[in-house]
Order: structure tokens, then sequence, then C-alpha cells
């Protein structure tokens, strides 16, 4: 007996059934594996951790690719953006840093550490003016973080703030004991500013005592053993100084101590090395000033045009310059310069003070 044959609507619609019923199943596995991928794919915090952790171990550049990743998640991450901003100042892409600081400000969060990160990018672009606006302001939201103390401390001797820096110097020794020789060396830099040259050399021997494995220790008192005359205590602080670091500071300071006491080959020798390191126009002008206290006028004028040739946008130097010049007779360049201490930091009440007796005599 003949089959009979499916009507070949019924096959057609047979067809179409199982098809359905394949392009399900395909459905089903393909959402099954979404979820388990899904399931695996790490969620912000843990992104946030190991962008934390990288950076934790000194890997920059990958805690700076995390970060980015986590922003393109949100793009409104704040903690992203203060973890971006510190890589690219660790890495001295300062610009960067601070284009990463602004953005928290869309964010819709800010707190201390948006501030403070400004404020240690500018600090590190030696622009002591905006790091001081920032600071300032991370200072008033934590002041109990001794991190931003530091460079709050820092900035205030930059700028010819000097009262201000011994003020909460003093007020940090009573509080934070652990970081004593950081509040006696910046007490110390103020009071030598200032020209209390005794204080001074008490304050960094104190702070040498607390840490003689602090390199700016020594290389402070160092520069004011240069401002007291005494050029064998200065070279000794800066030979120790190099055996445990390498800067432009520590070659700056025994290529003048050298040549203070006439080893021209041992000078020329420390000055060669310091090239291969970044200029620091404060620390420059700290030598500048130790000069100026032992009448080396001429050598002191150096090392503020050196600081110049660095950052001419600080004022410091051209201030360095004015007292060199004046004590020369030379009351035009000083003048000059002092005018433009005086326009650089508004801050500073004793530019104005040298710039008034000049117009004066």
């Amino acid at each position: 007996m003949r089959k009979k044959e499916m009507n070949p609507k019924r096959k057609l619609g047979l067809l179409l059934f199982i098809l359905v019923i394949i392009l399900v199943l395909i459905l089903n596995i393909q959402n099954k594996k979404g979820k388990e991928q899904k399931s695996i794919e790490p969620n912000t915090l843990e992104m946030m951790q190991l962008a934390s952790d990288l950076y934790g171990n000194g890997k920059y550049v990958e805690a700076l690719q995390q970060y980015k990743k986590i922003i393109g998640k949100e793009p409104k991450n704040y903690g992203a953006y203060i973890g971006l901003g510190h890589s690219y100042l660790q890495l001295g892409i300062y610009e960067g840093a601070i284009q990463n600081f602004d953005k928290t400000f869309q964010t819709g969060y800010v707190d201390f550490r948006t501030y403070y990160g400004l404020g240690l990018a500018y600090y590190s672009m030696e622009d002591y003016n905006r790091a001081y606006a920032n600071l300032k302001q991370a200072y008033d939201l934590n002041p109990g973080n001794t991190a931003v103390v530091s460079y709050l401390l820092n900035t205030y001797n930059a700028l010819g703030l000097y009262d201000e820096t011994i003020k909460l110097a003093k007020a940090q020794l009573a509080t934070d004991a652990n970081s004593s020789h950081h509040y006696y060396r910046k007490m110390a830099i103020a009071y030598f500013l200032k020209g209390n040259l005794p204080e001074a050399l008490a304050n960094s021997q104190k702070s040498l005592e607390l840490n003689d494995s602090y390199p700016p220790n020594h290389l402070t008192l160092g520069t004011f053993y240069i401002g007291l005359g005494k050029k064998e205590e200065a070279l000794n602080e800066f030979k120790f100084a190099s055996t445990i670091a390498k800067s432009d500071t520590v070659y700056a300071g025994l290529s003048l101590t050298y040549s203070l006491l006439g080893d021209i080959a041992n000078s020329q020798q420390n000055a060669r090395l310091a090239t291969f390191y970044p200029k620091h126009s404060f620390s420059t002008s700290l030598l500048g000033f130790a000069l100026l206290y032992i009448n080396e006028n001429g050598k002191a004028i150096e090392e503020f045009n050196s600081a110049i040739s660095n950052e001419q946008g600080y004022y410091l130097p051209y201030k360095g310059l004015g007292k060199a010049y004046m004590a020369l007779g030379q009351k035009g360049k000083a003048i000059e310069n002092l005018e433009l201490a005086a326009k650089l930091n508004g801050l500073d009440e004793e530019s104005k003070k040298l710039l008034e007796e000049a117009n004066k005599s």
C-alpha cells in the first residue's frame, strides 16, 4: 500500500517549527554564555583595587591604563580620576595630572584630594602661587593630613611666608612626632631666609639628629654652613649626602664648596655631574642666599641666574639678585630685579620693602 504523502503546507510548517526550536536553543546557549561571561567580568571595586595595587607596586603605566578602563565604564568615577592624576604625577607628566584632577569637578564630588593633587602638580612645576592656592584649600578641608601639611610648609617657604612656616611647623611638632625631623628642617629654612642664622643652624642640626639618613637634612645643613663661612663642614655634609643620593642639589653644593675652597678641578667635575639631573630653582636660590651672607656677591649672582634659567616665573632668585646688586652698589639692576620679584609674588612683603629702600637710596 502506498504511503500517503505529507501535505506540502504541513511539511513547511513542520520545518519552520524545527527551525524555531533550533533558533531558541542557540539563543539560550548564547544567553547562558553571556551570563557566565558577565559573572566573571571584574566589577568596578575589583578594578579599582587592581589599579591601586599596580600603583602601590610602582607600576604607574599599568595603573594609568587600568584607571582609564574604569573611567570608560564610569565616566564620573571620582576616585579613578584621582588615581589617574597621581599616576601621571609619578610619571612626571604634570599637565596630564592637572587635566585629570580638574575633571573631578565635573563628577559632582570634590574633597581635599583634588586640591592636594593639583597643589602637588603645580609645586612640581615650580608654580608656587597656584600650588599655594590649592594646598591651602586641601589643608582647610583636611588639616590632619601630614602629606598636605608637608607640601604646604614647602610652599610657604618657597613664597616667603616664613612666619607661617614656623607657626605651622611648631604646631605639627606637638601632634606628629614621626615626621618631626621634616618640621625642624622646614623651620630651619624659614629662619635661614629670614636672616636668623643661629636659629637656622640649631633647627637644622636638630633635624639631622633625628634622622641622619635623610639626604635633604645634610644638604640643608651644608648650605647653612656655607652661609656661616664653614667651608670644610659644608663639604663634609655634601659629601655624605652624595653617598646616599644623587641630584643636582648634591653636585651643585659640592661644586660650589670646592670652588670656595679653591679646588677648581673638583668644582668643575661636580658641576658637570650636576647637569645630568633636573635643576630646582628653590634649592639653587638657597645656595645664592648662603653666598650673600659671606659677601660672595659675584658667585651669588651666578647662582641666582642659574635658578632663573631653569624657571623664569619664580620670584626668589630675582629678589636675591636685587640684594646682590644693592650690595655691589648697582642700584638700577637692583631695582629692576626687585620690581620683578614683587610682581611675581605679591605675598612676599620683604621684596616690597627692599624695593622701597632701593628707590629711596
